[in-house]
């Protein structure tokens, strides 16, 4: 038994005829008799009583309507929902964000337009350090990531550019410089500073260490922050424990007792991308990377 065969016989039941049923479903008639003869010899039992006036369904034959309609609707529903699947309307996604608060307008935005254009679509969301979405991303764990580092030559990832901003000396507002304010990077080594330890976020510590090594910056680490997010930094120096750098978009979540100040030697600059496995040919992170394209201003081509 197959569902061709579940179709045939069931417009023969609603037609209650086989010469108009092979009309319905464009088949000669002696083909679709053969069809229902098949059937029944399957099912060792008969389906419809014959008559010179057409057919009618045996008990046998009611209850495999039943179920055979049934059956066909799971069947178009499957069809139809692996269809949608194709197009990007359902199925799930995994998404990493970035556990530093920089992006979260553009987040905030792009979501609700996703969700706007594909109700359907299932969202994970984790808040993630760049290191470990490329070490997911592999895995399948994830379908992409917004993270600041993408190997260049490594040709198992794909990402667009979607934001970037400048680096800031964020220190307590109540703070007095002796000497005046700093004009460089080299002016923080008599100061308390607040650091990150390397194994928090090797990349972006190695980053900055280049930065500082270039300015003749040693940081003079009073604490060092577990917490790599903007939050927990911004509490650090809210509470008086000493100055770090953060990104410009911190001002907006800074409370008044945080003071910014930009630096010309502090030439870092963070640079967000939308990363995914080069090899990930699903539609619906196709859609999704369309919708962070289109609204970064950059549109994926192909």
């Amino acid at each position: 038994m197959d569902l061709r065969q579940l179709r045939y016989f069931v417009a023969v039941a609603q037609h209650g005829s086989i010469s108009l049923a092979a009309q319905a479903v464009y088949i000669a008639q002696p083909a679709l008799t053969r069809q229902i003869q098949a059937l029944e010899e399957e099912l060792g039992a008969t389906v419809f009583e014959r008559s010179a006036r057409g057919v009618r369904l045996t008990e046998v034959g009611k209850q495999l309507l039943v179920d055979a309609n049934r059956l066909l609707g799971d069947a178009a529903a499957t069809v139809e929902r692996a269809q949608r699947v194709g197009r990007g309307e359902i199925g799930h996604l995994s998404i990493a964000l970035p556990v530093m608060l920089t992006l979260r307008p553009l987040l905030t935005e792009v979501l609700r337009i996703f969700r706007h254009e594909a109700p359907g679509v299932s969202l994970t969301l984790s808040h993630l350090l760049s290191d470990t979405q490329l070490e997911w991303l592999p895995t399948g764990r994830l379908d992409a990531g917004f993270t600041l580092f993408r190997p260049r030559d490594d040709p198992a990832f794909e990402g667009i550019p979607i934001y970037s901003e400048k680096m800031l000396l964020a220190y307590p507002a109540d703070w007095r410089w002796e000497g005046g304010p700093p004009a460089s990077l080299r002016d923080l080594n008599a100061v308390d500073f607040i650091w990150l330890p390397r194994n928090a976020a090797p990349v972006w510590h190695d980053k900055l260490i280049h930065c500082f090594f270039k300015a003749g910056f040693v940081p003079r680490a009073a604490v060092q922050g577990q917490g790599v997010d903007v939050a927990s930094m911004l509490t650090l120096v809210a509470a008086g424990m000493g100055c770090t750098v953060l990104p410009d978009s911190a001002t907006r979540a800074a409370p008044d007792s945080v003071a910014f100040m930009e630096l010309p030697d502090l030439d870092v600059v963070q640079h967000w991308e939308l990363v995914w496995r080069a090899d990930n040919k699903s539609a619906l992170l196709r859609r999704f990377i369309d919708v962070v394209g289109a609204y970064a201003g950059n549109p994926v081509k192909g």
